[in-house]
Parts: C-alpha cells; structure tokens; sequence
C-alpha cells in the first residue's frame, strides 16, 4: 500500500490511499470451488466478456497498490427476488452475471452499465411482472427505450434466452452463442 518513512528527519509513517480501485468479479467453475483445477481463472472484462483467462500471478500483479473488492459468489441458478420496482444489488449481479450484455439482438454493449427491464412490465398494483431473477434482463438504454417506445418486444425463454419481435412482425432469438433471425430469409422461395 506504499509506505513510506523518513526516519531521522522527525517525520512519521504516512499511508498513501490507493490510487485507484480494482473490483473483480471471478467466475468459478465448480471444479476450482472444490480445489482442483490449474490455477487459471475466468474474469469478466470492463465490456462484460468472460472470456479473458489469467493466471494467479497475474492477478496478483494487476491488484497490487489497488484497492481491491472481491464481488461474493452468486448462485446463477437460485431465483431471487426483490418486493418493489427496483432490484437489490444482489439480484443486479446475478442478472448480470447470466446476461453478461444487453440482451438485445446483436448487442455486445456491457450488462454493467445497462438498465435491467422488467420482461413482464411491473406494475404498482402488483398484477405485472415481479422483480425477480425470471423477469429480469439487461438493455442499454438505447435498447430499452426502443423496448419501451418504438414497439419492440420480448419475452424470457429460459434464463439467458429470449426471443424478440420487432415492430415489423420480424422475429429474432437471442441466446448466450449471439443472435439469429427465426424467420426465414425474404429471398428464399416459400415451396
């Protein structure tokens, strides 16, 4: 954390803050959780990917001189829920951590820094959709307000899949392995 003194000249050890802050939101596999496994860990990078593998040592060096925050483990299969409109912190990390980015088709922008969207719009008199790891999922603001004012529409298939219709009756399924049309091709001849 840098120290430093200057013994002889009256002063005192003086702590330096951090200059800057490291969060890390580790993926475990099962495997690792029960202590097996080469040292090689899955971290979620600023755009949401997971795909980035580092090394203890690694890790290591880019923690030291940092304030460092270690997100806790979340079941990614436990529904969760929260009473009102807005989410706990909890169940933002757990959505986020299914959807790591906006849920739209062909979207890569990073779940983190989106809105998480109520699927089955909630309502104030409870008869809409709960806030709870089944109903939601994250859009970038672009893509939420297209959701919400220029008729896009989607429903949950399982979590981590949906699929969307768009304004013109097209359909699209977006699933963890990216986005497809459901509809056939406009050019292919109808036998």
């Amino acid at each position: 954390m840098g120290r430093w003194s200057s013994v002889g000249e009256g002063r005192a050890d003086v702590s330096r803050p951090p200059t800057r802050r490291v969060v890390l939101h580790v993926h475990l596999s099962e495997d690792a959780v029960q202590g097996f496994g080469d040292g090689i860990a899955r971290v979620e990078t600023i755009l949401g990917k997971r795909d980035r593998l580092v090394t203890f040592e690694q890790l290591t060096e880019w923690c030291e001189g940092a304030q460092v925050t270690v997100q806790p483990v979340l079941d990614l299969h436990e529904t969760l829920m929260s009473t009102g409109y807005q989410p706990s912190g909890r169940l933002r990390e757990q959505v986020v951590g299914n959807n790591p980015t906006c849920v739209f088709p062909h979207c890569h922008r990073p779940a983190r820094t989106s809105d998480l969207d109520h699927v089955e719009p909630w309502r104030d008199d409870g008869g809409g959709g709960r806030t709870d790891s089944t109903n939601l999922a994250p859009l970038c603001r672009t893509h939420h307000r297209a959701k919400t004012h220029l008729g896009w529409t989607y429903t949950m298939l399982i979590p981590g899949e949906y699929l969307w219709t768009s304004p013109q009756g097209r359909s699209y399924h977006r699933g963890p392995d990216g986005s497809s049309p459901v509809d056939p091709p406009r050019d292919t001849p109808r036998p």
